[in-house]
């Protein structure tokens, strides 16, 4: 199992440009968006990426991408983008990576006979790449819907990519293909990750004739760092970079600009923006969580979901390990830990992905150490050389000597995924009497 890459040669930091005392406080405000935002830090065996991965070289020209007037084209101009200017992790495994990351179409499955109920768009978060979305689209295509794993500018190449992408670049891109979309199908569903959630949700409140359904999974519509992330655009010009370490996961940027963080901030600012303006969301939304979620704020995207999520057929699916809730209406509460697959709780990163998932799942080809997090190298090493490990945060790591990882996967995926395929289903067939029924669990 690969966690990280060969060292390289640290290049002198552009910050040292910056006047000692700006330079302090940016810095400090950078490593607290990092840590607290990407969950990813300069840790103590952390070695710096290539001068090469920080600078931007492709997404120079987002309205040149965005020229196709079908899905298949676009699929296949970004894949171009992607491979040229990707720095692949492992240069003899290229290809592959460059598939993976890249924009792709999942049809119907066999039994729905070549017929498609609608098309879900499916949107990653920050750092990610396409294939992040990949179970949630299977899922989607088991009940005869198409899926468009999408690729957002700036990500997939090199995380000095960031450096020029602006969220409107995000916002331009899905809004053109859900132009394409309802040119083929009059049910569009919108699908969201972190980052990807603000921007679907978004888009379905200023495109409501558009849009039949939003599913927001581990939102950013709070973040725990808001009070720190709000400073980022300032921070930018001062400290270019929130982390500028080597990735050990070739499916996401471990190195992150100030720039990306402040385009997030800005996105979600918009979102807030728009719920004023064309509140309340009227289409079916699901909203999906981890109650242990460190990177978000839970309480508060629930309490903006209560605000807001005005259909009665909305969702609110809770995933929780030692927390009590009471049962509430269009509630559901799964587990979000098991002793059988060693979880103990689950992170921001984990929800969307299968057990079976090849890269992140149970058996998968990465496993999160925390290499790059401020962490005990013996806990590291302990971690990347045991045959099986815990699963959970940072903050719940088991007695000593039991070796704990970050958690990538949810033991809860199939019972998550049936709820996702009942809710595209009714929203399929238009059946608002016969609309499913919410269960509540402990």
């Amino acid at each position: 199992m690969r966690t990280s890459q060969p060292p390289h040669r640290p290049s002198p930091p552009d910050a040292l440009l910056v006047k000692p005392s700006r330079l302090a406080r940016a810095t400090s405000l950078a490593c607290l968006i990092g840590s607290l935002i990407c969950g990813c830090s300069i840790g103590s065996r952390e070695v710096e990426a290539p001068a090469e991965y920080l600078a931007a070289a492709g997404w120079q020209d987002n309205v040149s991408l965005m020229q196709a007037s079908n899905f298949n084209d676009y699929a296949r101009a970004i894949r171009e983008e992607v491979r040229r200017y990707r720095i692949p992790f492992d240069a003899d495994n290229a290809m592959q990576e460059t598939n993976m990351a890249s924009p792709s179409r999942l049809l119907p499955a066999n039994n729905c006979n070549g017929q498609s109920r609608g098309i879900a768009i499916l949107v990653h978060g920050l750092s990610d790449t396409a294939f992040a979305m990949r179970d949630i689209g299977e899922a989607l295509t088991q009940v005869c819907y198409e899926s468009r794993l999408i690729l957002l500018p700036g990500h997939g190449t090199r995380a000095g990519d960031l450096l020029t992408t602006r969220h409107s670049h995000w916002q331009d891109t899905l809004d053109y293909l859900i132009d394409q979309a309802v040119q083929e199908h009059d049910n569009i569903v919108l699908a969201g990750f972190s980052l990807g959630a603000v921007l679907t949700l978004d888009a379905a409140i200023r495109r409501p004739n558009d849009i039949n359904g939003v599913i927001g999974i581990s939102p950013a519509y709070f973040l725990s760092s808001s009070r720190i992330a709000k400073w980022a655009g300032l921070a930018a010009p001062l400290m270019r970079w929130v982390d500028r370490g080597v990735a050990d996961d070739p499916m996401r940027y471990e190195a992150m600009p100030t720039r990306g963080v402040a385009e997030t901030w800005a996105a979600m600012q918009h979102l807030q923006r728009n719920l004023k303006k064309f509140g309340p969301v009227n289409v079916p939304w699901m909203l999906a969580q981890s109650m242990d979620d460190a990177v978000v704020v839970p309480a508060e995207n629930e309490a903006l979901w209560h605000q807001y999520a005005a259909n009665p057929h909305s969702q609110l699916i809770r995933f929780i390990s030692d927390q009590q809730y009471p049962p509430q209406e269009r509630t559901l509460n799964l587990p979000g830990y098991s002793d059988a697959d060693r979880v103990i709780a689950l992170t921001h990163l984990a929800i969307h992905q299968s057990p079976d998932n090849p890269h992140y799942g149970n058996t998968g080809s990465y496993r999160n150490c925390g290499g790059n997090m401020p962490r005990l190298a013996e806990r590291v090493n302990q971690c990347e050389q045991a045959e099986s490990v815990w699963y959970g945060l940072w903050s719940t790591e088991p007695e000593p000597g039991r070796p704990m990882a970050f958690s990538t996967f949810n033991p809860s995926f199939a019972p998550f995924a049936a709820e996702i395929k009942k809710f595209a289903s009714r929203i399929a067939d238009r059946d608002t009497d016969a609309y499913f029924t919410i269960e509540t669990s402990q």
